[in-house]
């Protein structure tokens, strides 16, 4: 017979859980993802840090790979360090990679970079480029081409992060 517990209850709200999130969130997200792909972006802009808007034009000529965090986000924390460390290789392999926050003020982001030492370039999105590529879910890695064309996006704490880019990109 089934005997009820406190953490047979746990293990069932964690399960259903887990279960909601793939079925509700993750499938109809990386299924909107696959129908991005070839979509062009070059035309939107971010800002640097001094509120200058950079067209997404300006990185054509090789991939481009963003990085969506915030300085709230636990998950965000924990890749950034991992692309810290591959950084300088995406470099030697002509890939650029930013990081781009979607909400926060500036003062939030350099205040959180200067505490961080993220190593690679970070920009602030108005908003555009978020909605365009659906990005609901952070951390999320977009990867645009080197003509400005979406060829992936994947969103959530990959710990596999660094040979994702490396060797699959």
């Amino acid at each position: 017979m089934f005997k009820f517990s406190f953490s047979r209850l746990i293990w069932i709200v964690l399960i259903a859980s887990i279960g909601y999130q793939i079925a509700f969130k993750w499938i109809p997200l990386w299924e909107m993802a696959t129908n991005l792909q070839g979509t062009n972006v070059s035309n939107l802009q971010i800002q640097d840090e001094k509120g200058r808007l950079i067209y997404l034009s300006e990185f054509k000529g090789k991939p481009l790979i963003i990085n969506f965090w915030a300085s709230w986000c636990m998950p965000c924390r924990l890749e950034i360090p991992l692309l810290n460390g591959i950084y300088p290789s995406l470099l030697e392999k002509d890939k650029q990679l930013i990081g781009v926050n979607q909400s926060e003020s500036q003062e939030t982001i350099d205040k959180f970079q200067a505490n961080t030492s993220i190593a690679f370039p970070v920009y602030k999105d108005n908003g555009a480029l978020s909605r365009k590529l659906n990005i609901q879910i952070i951390p999320a890695i977009a990867v645009i081409d080197k003509n400005g064309k979406v060829q992936s996006i994947t969103y959530g704490f990959r710990p596999w992060i660094q040979a994702y880019l490396l060797w699959w990109i």
